[in-house]
């Protein structure tokens, strides 16, 4: 019976070992080199937009704020960082953007305290945007920046 106890262990320890070895996953043979693609920057509402993706503006939002200073996150969002005067951050997930630089789709959301969102569209090319659109509130604006 000692013979059999001291045979099985190590049966099962080489068993455990085979086991274990099915799940390391060994790079691959023949000296291939891998390439990784990144997936294309989607806007807010999905579409593409590579053009914008990270760059920060100033400008204004008429009747609004000024100055405004904003950057056209990579994940689709609206960061704002200048708002007026104002030392606060202003910033919500609902901030989005998409498109282009010759088609750009904006919204901010909660201006004037909260009373509006404005949904703003144009072109932001060479470095100028310059967007118009109404407010939920039924207000026409336009919102002109510069990139920074």
């Amino acid at each position: 019976m000692k013979t059999t106890r001291f045979l099985a262990v190590p049966a099962l320890a080489a068993a455990s070992l085979l086991a274990l070895t099915g799940c390391i996953q060994l790079p691959p043979m023949g000296g291939g080199t891998t390439t990784e693609t990144q997936a294309p920057v989607t806007g807010g509402d999905g579409t593409e937009s590579t053009d914008l993706a990270g760059t920060s503006w100033m400008g204004a939002i008429d009747g609004v704020v000024d100055p405004l200073g904003f950057t056209l996150n990579e994940d689709g969002t609206v960061d704002i960082t200048t708002w007026g005067d104002s030392d606060e951050t202003y910033d919500f997930a609902q901030d989005v953007w998409s498109g282009d630089a010759s088609d750009l789709t904006v919204t901010i959301t909660g201006l004037e305290e909260g009373a509006f969102d404005l949904t703003v569209s144009g072109t932001a090319e060479g470095g100028q945007m310059d967007l118009s659109g109404e407010g939920t509130d039924g207000s026409s604006h336009t919102l002109v920046a510069s990139q920074d």
